[in-house]
């Protein structure tokens, strides 16, 4: 199984593990996992894209930032929700973007706001409902993703997201 797998499996045992009242640390740590299952799937696929050589796939993979793979999800679903814009990334989309690949990026946004509070927000409180919803949202993400990743659009996802095109 890959780390990705991995990591959305432990999302879902976090979510449901305590029975009754569960402990916020388990919902707080499976919102996090559920997180980085679908940024490890994302990175895994986006280095074996730009690196044949298994030896320089890990090498790519650490080059991903957190925020900059944010900023290209974003574009993508700025770029769908108005095709008339005048976004940078739109010259290079293929349009109309497909619904799976804009609810892949809106769910990675949308994670990592999530974590960023599950991680830091000490205040924040999370529900067993909410936090199921979140790792159902990974899952469909990680579903959905397989079914787009070698499309035209979810390549130039991926370029942005290493940085490889640049913006304006």
């Amino acid at each position: 199984m890959s780390l990705a797998a991995d990591l959305l499996d432990q999302a879902k045992h976090l979510a449901a593990r305590e029975s009754g009242r569960p402990r916020q640390a388990s919902l707080r740590r499976a919102v996090s996992a559920a997180y980085y299952s679908l940024f490890h799937l994302i990175v895994d696929d986006a280095a074996s894209f730009l690196a044949r050589s298994s030896r320089l796939r890990p090498v790519v993979a650490r080059s991903f930032e957190h925020k900059v793979i944010r900023k290209a999800a974003a574009a993508i679903g700025d770029v769908a929700r108005r095709p008339s814009s005048n976004h940078w990334m739109q010259p290079l989309l293929d349009v109309p973007i497909s619904a799976e690949l804009v609810e892949v990026c809106d769910t990675f946004v949308n994670l990592q706001e999530h974590r960023h509070r599950a991680d830091y927000d000490g205040t924040m409180r999370f529900t067993r409902v909410q936090t199921n919803g979140l790792v159902s949202d990974a899952f469909w993400a990680h579903t959905r993703w397989r079914t787009e990743r070698t499309s035209h659009n979810a390549r130039v996802f991926v370029l942005a997201s290493a940085q490889l095109l640049g913006s304006r």
